[in-house]
């Protein structure tokens, strides 16, 4: 019978604007990523110049493709509008899980945790009703649109978030980032030119202050989301946080994509 119950909760009908409200920043981010990515020269810095890549194991074969590589992105950034869109949406989300995960693997050097996170969403959007509202394909088919969808459908969006923090929050239960303060110590003190907060990265109580609420904010902001009474709140933390690590850190698009996520645990 509890099975039973899950599945009928799990089955549920709820509206679908907050998946293809995700959909669009989503694939609107990634696309402006690749643009950025481009834009910066890193194409032919990362992949053209060095003669020598260094792959991951099983994907020795997942190479820089010469010129090519250049259209390879041209296709991964194609996709991502295609997803924002809603246009040919399994093959556009198919395409950009290919191509995005293709360029993560052509060399462990560029690794950043938010590719295998990309590329993980990335997979998970190919299988779920994305595009049966506010899309190009409903609108051209009105029989694939619908204004409900599966709760299942949202959750598991919700789920892969919460599982990024919770996840970075107990990596951080450790003696060097809770007594140590490491490696913030190390890190925010080269921060100091900032404005307004400069002066502060330098000081021993701001390394263990931010090192423990960073601990905190992971292992509580998925719970502070998916609670109604403090889900208003929970996103004021998540933007304060996310253009914080942006302000200190070079993460690239990373925080504007949690950010832009977060909007998927609000209602329709």
């Amino acid at each position: 019978m509890a099975i039973k119950r899950w599945r009928k909760y799990l089955e549920a009908p709820v509206e679908a604007a907050p998946l293809a409200a995700f959909r669009i920043f989503f694939g609107l981010m990634m696309m402006a990523g690749i643009i950025r990515f481009w834009a910066l020269g890193w194409i032919d810095k990362l992949y053209l110049q060095p003669a020598f890549h260094f792959t991951y194991f099983g994907f020795e074969w997942v190479q820089p493709l010469g010129l090519y590589t250049y259209a390879l992105f041209a296709i991964c950034g194609l996709a991502a509008l295609g997803v924002a869109l809603g246009f040919w949406y399994r093959l556009s989300s198919t395409v950009f899980f290919l191509s995005f995960t293709y360029i993560e693997l052509m060399d462990k050097t560029t690794y950043l945790n938010h590719y295998y996170f990309v590329s993980v969403v990335s997979f998970i959007l190919i299988l779920l009703p994305a595009q049966r509202y506010f899309s190009i394909d409903a609108r051209r088919n009105p029989s694939q649109a619908a204004q409900h969808i599966p709760r299942w459908s949202i959750g598991t969006i919700k789920l892969i978030l919460g599982l990024v923090y919770f996840y970075a929050g107990l990596a951080k239960l450790n003696s060097d980032w809770l007594l140590q303060a490491q490696p913030l110590a190390t890190w925010l003190p080269g921060r100091y030119d900032l404005p307004i907060i400069g002066g502060l990265l330098e000081h021993t109580w701001t390394h263990y202050a931010f090192s423990w609420a960073g601990a905190m904010y992971d292992l509580a902001i998925p719970f502070l989301l998916l609670y109604q009474p403090t889900r208003k709140f929970a996103f004021v933390l998540v933007v304060v946080f996310h253009v914080l690590t942006r302000l200190l850190f070079p993460i690239g698009m990373f925080p504007y994509i949690m950010i832009v996520s977060a909007l998927i645990f609000f209602s329709s």
